[in-house]
């Protein structure tokens, strides 16, 4: 039986400049403020109090540290968890493949931006609008030369934008007493569950960051940026404009030399930074403004809209409160907010279902399965599966509306990070070479964040279950 090979031995390569190597925090931070601060959190703070931000604080901090260990396992290896994983059982593979389609080829962003822009732009049916948005999506990564680069490009663009806009709206929205109001009601965890529904709760907990299977695309991401043993591997170029790269199947590892220790803190600096403040700290920052700003709007007036009808509620009241500029100041927020989202979603399936096809399509037990499509290069494949899949989504945008898409999507989210965890934990502490393991700490607090997500999992499942 085909086997995967073994990892090839190289130095660890020098450290980037911060300039350069900065940015996959700035797509995973488009991947984290979009639905789950959007819709699901100012959802929840409205309906049942902003003490349930304590669950928001605890799930992006686990992600945290899941999105440092995938980053760990990324530049020391240079290999996808989806490949590491293969090797330690084959059928993962096809399993992750079915997972991803089955968590994120629903259209839910593209409707909610469907809805943004037609409440913008007050004609055309959101349907036609999610469509334009898809098709932009298709003609901007068809732009570049380099997929990764122009996805990171155009984010550090976006990002900054609706945070500065973000910004604007708290600064004219939040007085002294609001926020004083708000940090009281945070303080309080008396009856915290209450009447909560505990699928929708689990599914604002996988979206307060990234969630779901989108945390091991950065192990993707770090590798066509060129970091750490990602610089021994091609990048995913446009086969019509891009020069065309070969692509290594398989990863790499490197002796625990003097000088590739001292380069390793170097990766790993940047990792936390990248993670820890770009990630981690703006996502909590804009969590919290975003769910405060909907508290304060929207409880005193004892409304509690449902899906994206939260963010045009509040945008209705905001234009009563500073006329045409303050409601479209919200809706052009939402949309930057939804379609980087968006893109940065479609973009990690794409990834991760490419990535997955052509390393079992060049080695492993299910190469002579797929040889005919061996004649394919990575960026082929990218390009080709980015088009199937936003057709497929659109053909789906008319079947549901926005919020039980994105439920949907979130509670299954949740069972794969329930899955996903444990074994990264594993590989990590048995597969990397010792002196760059996990630490006590961060082992403790991944093994805790493992349970933390098999009990959410548990539970919604047992709440899916029919009751006698």
């Amino acid at each position: 039986m085909a086997t995967y090979p073994p990892l090839k031995v190289r130095d660890l390569p020098q450290p980037l400049p911060w300039q350069k190597a900065l940015g996959v925090g700035v797509v995973m931070m488009g991947l984290a403020i979009g639905t789950g601060e959007l819709i699901l959190w100012p959802h929840l703070v409205v309906k049942h109090g902003l003490n349930l931000l304590w669950f928001a604080l605890a799930g992006i901090t686990c992600q945290f540290f899941i999105n440092q260990e995938v980053a760990r396992h990324a530049i020391a290896t240079g290999e996808s968890f989806f490949t590491t994983s293969a090797r330690w059982f084959k059928w993962t593979a096809p399993f992750w493949f079915i997972s991803a389609i089955l968590l994120y080829i629903w259209p839910g962003w593209a409707s909610a931006i469907g809805t943004t822009l037609k409440e913008l732009f007050g004609f055309g049916d959101y349907l036609h609008w999610a469509w334009v948005t898809l098709a932009l999506v298709l003609v901007l990564t068809w732009s570049g030369k380099v997929a990764y680069k122009v996805l990171e490009t155009t984010l550090k663009v976006v990002v900054p934008t609706f945070f500065i806009l973000l910004l604007v709206v708290s600064f004219f929205n939040l007085s002294g007493a609001d926020l004083a109001a708000a940090w009281q009601d945070f303080s309080n965890v008396e009856g915290l569950l209450d009447g909560v529904d505990l699928n929708v709760l689990l599914g604002a907990i996988v979206f307060a960051g990234a969630g779901g299977m989108l945390n091991l695309c950065l192990s993707l991401w770090y590798r066509d940026k060129h970091l750490g043993m990602g610089q021994y591997f091609g990048q995913i170029t446009n086969p019509i404009n891009g020069h065309r790269q070969s692509q290594a199947a398989t990863g790499y590892t490197f002796l625990e030399t003097r000088e590739n220790l001292r380069r390793w803190r170097g990766w790993f600096r940047y990792v936390l930074v990248d993670q820890g403040l770009i990630f981690w700290l703006l996502g909590v920052i804009t969590l919290g403004l975003l769910s405060v700003n909907a508290f304060v709007v929207l409880s005193p007036r004892g409304l509690v809209p449902d899906g994206l009808n939260i963010a045009v509620v509040q945008a209705h009241i905001f234009g009563e409160q500073w006329g045409i500029w303050g409601y479209n100041l919200f809706l052009v927020m939402a949309f930057l907010m939804l379609f980087s989202v968006m893109w940065t979603v479609l973009d990690a399936l794409t990834r991760i279902l490419s990535d997955i096809i052509y390393t079992n399509t060049q080695v492993g037990p299910f190469s002579k399965a797929l040889v005919r499509l061996r004649r394919l290069t990575s960026s082929q494949l990218y390009y080709i599966t980015i088009g199937v899949v936003v057709l497929f989504g659109a053909a789906l945008i008319p079947w549901q509306q926005p919020l039980v898409l994105l439920t949907t999507s979130a509670v299954l989210g949740g069972l794969s990070m329930a899955i996903y965890t444990p074994l990264l934990i594993y590989f990590n502490n048995t597969k990397l070479p010792r002196s760059i393991r996990p630490g006590i700490f961060t082992n403790i607090i991944m093994f805790l964040t493992a349970l933390f997500f098999i009990f959410f999992a548990l539970s919604a499942i047992l709440n899916i279950l029919p009751r006698h």
